[in-house]
């Protein structure tokens, strides 16, 4: 005796199979048959089918929801047209699809909706899709389907007409490039709710699709979803077709234009080596600058252009968009650019310029960032104001969910309805994480490792007392990490002030451990859900969650946070990773060096690593880094009261806020002035006044409103430069009058004025003749 339910019913049938035999022979048309037959059935495992029998020219599938029925033979459509193309062959097939009460019996289905999906697949023609009313009607809007009404229509083997629609669908593009490996997405956790944001989203990757730039920022608190989101969307795109790239941003790695560099290696070993060296050709050399391995890809590049710094930096910015254009015109691409409030201000500033190009390209950005994490003076929050006048540029607010998509997420990982203590507890979650579902799962994991939600057959049950929820999510981190053994809780330490993401070669010497310890010891933490494993980087780990990693490094004393900075940082140099983690030891011998009580040997460290990653910095166009490290520099070399390294630590961070036209570098200059002054060092005096004479664009009058380096800053450090001349030198006095003073006269009427144009580091070069005729020329 069968079983009776409802069900949903499809039926495909190739068209024409007898001409592909007589065209291609048995043994083709039999390889041709077994292809087209693996494509269906993946989309009936994709969308939760079961195979009932194969007819020979078609398959008979079952599925529960309509919805389900209905998404798999567009996916089985889309399949087959576009292997069609790949192989050059003109082979269709024909869907039909019904929805009733059937039986199932011996695996096998009997009933009206049977009999309704094979006439209507029978119906159809090549390459159409036709459903009964009940089917659209169950199908509903889920999926975006498209619908049209043919009207009633006469089966054989039914008393009475059926209402038939057909399913509009579309071609897929040709199959994009793999995903970035970090993208991967646990699927047994469902994509609950967002059901408006996800709209917008694929609305948005639509417009893209058609050539048109869009931009979509989402915001909200840590936790909230914004990556898993953007993930699905970036996933949804992939599936059309589209190129996905990744760019993630770190808190503690401050790698100029991190999140792009990130995105374009993926880029670069993804694009076929023609595409590669045609989107290249026009502007790739700029682009060694941050892809120095691009030549080795891509020989014979040009290098680089020579000019002022702000044209270099213009011209990489130009060919980040010229290779983007370039890539999207042969298929669209998606930017996801993940944790915008750590990124830094090159980042943003190239951000800005690839949103604001008016180069035609079939791109959308996703942004994501912590609202929570940004303030007034961020520069994310000054990139947002700005780009409010822009068209095609959406921002979205991301919040908790609601209670009921918070019941039907924990019903969902249940794998049952909840009911009585269980929904009480589902309620009391969603209201304490205020429908984070970070802090949801966090929640839910700390009951059942405390023994209090426990799995009893196939149900959970909630033991304990729901008035029992810890006060904040950061309590139950605390509690999870709490019940790890000594040396685990131990490494995480040690991982957390390395960074969000640690290897084991650095992190085994640190603990004095070998890697296999480690490596065992972290297995638990991973194990815990606290740490996993970055796919692709063998031996590097990761916190789970930034929150993780906070939670762990908030609990140590100042004291013991200064201590472990300064062992990490020993650690690398013991490693030999000095040029490869100089980011690194500058971050850490800075932390480690507090306003007092600190070794002289470990001041020095801190002003040197700093300084050495100022000038890689400067180097890369990463001007707002480079003046972070160059504070971090002078502020241990204040602690070692070196008035030369002092001075000249000034003048390069005078020299990086001036190219970043922070108006902070005249005062900056003007301090390294009165130290050259006061130590009767003419050569800085002179680079100091040389360097204020200077606005951002390298002593070239701007068209409107003249140079910022001019006025009374610039004149001051004149006045100190022609101070600290020796006695007798004062014909050369003139060199150093700042733009805002009377220059000497030539004959003629003609004024003098010292060239002062080129890079940044041409400073010291302007000034040498002056140098040399003050007779304080140090290079021999």
């Amino acid at each position: 005796m069968g079983t009776t339910g409802l069900v949903a019913i499809l039926f495909t049938d190739m068209v024409a199979s007898t001409q592909a035999v007589a065209r291609l022979g048995e043994e083709g048309a039999e390889r041709l048959r077994q292809t087209h037959f693996a494509l269906l059935r993946e989309g009936i495992s994709e969308h939760a089918g079961t195979e009932v029998k194969n007819l020979g020219d078609g398959l008979m599938v079952a599925f529960v929801a309509a919805s389900d029925a209905v998404a798999c033979a567009v996916a089985m459509q889309q399949a087959v047209e576009r292997q069609n193309r790949r192989v050059g062959e003109a082979l269709a097939m024909r869907v039909g699809v019904a929805v009733g009460e059937a039986t199932c019996e011996d695996s096998d289905y009997f009933g009206t909706p049977v009999i309704e999906a094979a006439r209507l697949c029978a119906r159809a023609e090549g390459g159409r899709i036709l459903v009964t009313e009940m089917a659209r009607a169950l199908a509903g809007a889920r999926g975006g389907h498209h619908f049209e009404l043919l009207g009633p229509m006469e089966l054989k083997g039914l008393p009475e007409g059926v209402v038939v629609h057909q399913v509009r669908w579309e071609a897929l593009a040709d199959a994009a490039p793999p995903l970035p490996t970090r993208l991967a997405v646990d699927r047994s956790l469902a994509f609950i709710g967002r059901a408006g944001e996800r709209e917008a989203l694929e609305r948005a990757w639509k417009q893209a699709e058609q050539g048109s730039r869009q931009v979509v920022l989402v915001g909200g608190e840590p936790g909230i979803g914004k990556t898993r989101l953007a993930t699905e969307v970036a996933l949804y795109a992939h599936r059309q077709g589209g190129l996905v790239l990744l760019g993630t941003c770190d808190e503690d790695l401050a790698v100029p234009y991190q999140p792009f560099v990130e995105a374009l290696r993926h880029l670069v070993a993804a694009c076929p080596d023609d595409e590669l060296a045609e989107a290249l050709a026009e502007r790739g050399g700029e682009l060694t600058r941050v892809l120095p391995e691009l030549p080795r890809r891509v020989p014979g590049l040009p290098p680089p252009q020579s000019a002022d710094p702000e044209t270099e930096r213009y011209l990489l910015f130009s060919a980040v968009v010229g290779l983007l254009g370039a890539v999207s015109r042969w298929r669209p691409v998606v930017l996801l650019l993940d944790d915008l409030h750590w990124a830094t201000k090159p980042t943003l500033l190239l951000l800005k310029h690839v949103i604001r190009s008016g180069e035609p390209m079939a791109l959308l950005i996703v942004g994501t960032y912590r609202d929570s994490d940004i303030g007034r003076g961020h520069p994310l929050t000054e990139l947002l104001a700005e780009l409010r006048r822009e068209s095609g540029v959406e921002r979205l607010a991301l919040r908790g969910l609601s209670d009921g998509e918070a019941v039907t997420m924990m019903e969902t990982l249940a794998g049952h309805d909840l009911e009585g203590s269980e929904l009480a507890l589902a309620h009391a979650v969603y209201a304490e994480a205020d429908g984070s579902p970070f802090f949801m799962r966090e929640l839910l994991r700390h009951f059942i490792e405390a023994g209090e939600l426990v799995q009893e057959g196939d149900r959970w049950t909630f033991l304990g007392e729901v008035s029992g929820i810890p006060d904040s999510v950061r309590e139950v981190i605390g509690r999870r990490l709490s019940r790890l053994p000594g040396p685990v809780d131990r490494l995480l330490t040690l991982g957390a002030v390395i960074g969000r993401e640690f290897d084991v070669a650095v992190l085994g010497p640190l603990a004095a451990l070998d890697g296999s310890a480690v490596v065992e010891a972290l297995a638990e933490a991973r194990q815990a859900a606290l740490v996993r494993e970055v796919e692709g980087s063998p031996g590097r780990f990761a916190f789970v969650h930034a929150l993780i990693r906070h939670t762990i490094y908030d609990e140590l004393g100042p004291a013991r946070r200064i201590e472990l900075h300064r062992r990490v940082a020993e650690t690398l140099e013991s490693l030999g990773y000095g040029d490869a983690y100089l980011a690194d030891l500058a971050h850490h011998w800075v932390a480690a060096t507090p306003a007092s009580a600190v070794r002289p040997d470990d001041i020095a460290k801190a002003a040197r690593y700093s300084e050495q990653a100022g000038r890689r910095a400067m180097a890369s166009l990463a001007y707002e880094e480079a003046a972070k490290h160059f504070e971090g520099a002078l502020g241990a070399a204040r602690q070692g009261g070196d008035g030369a390294q002092i001075c000249e630590l000034l003048i390069m961070l005078g020299e990086a806020q001036r190219c970043t036209g922070d108006p902070a570098h005249r005062e900056t200059l003007l301090e390294a002035g009165r130290l050259a002054h006061e130590y009767g060092d003419a050569d800085r005096a002179a680079r100091a006044a040389l360097a204020n004479q200077r606005g951002p664009d390298g002593g070239r009058r701007r068209r409107a409103g003249g140079c910022p380096g001019t006025g009374a800053g610039s004149g001051r450090a004149g006045g100190y430069a022609r101070a600290s001349l020796p006695p007798g030198r004062s014909r050369h006095r003139a060199s150093f009058r700042g733009r805002g003073t009377p220059s000497r006269a030539r004959p003629g009427g003609a004024r003098h004025r010292p060239s002062v144009g080129g890079p940044p580091d041409s400073c010291s070069s302007a000034g040498r003749p002056v140098v040399r005729g003050l007779g304080l020329d140090r290079r021999g």
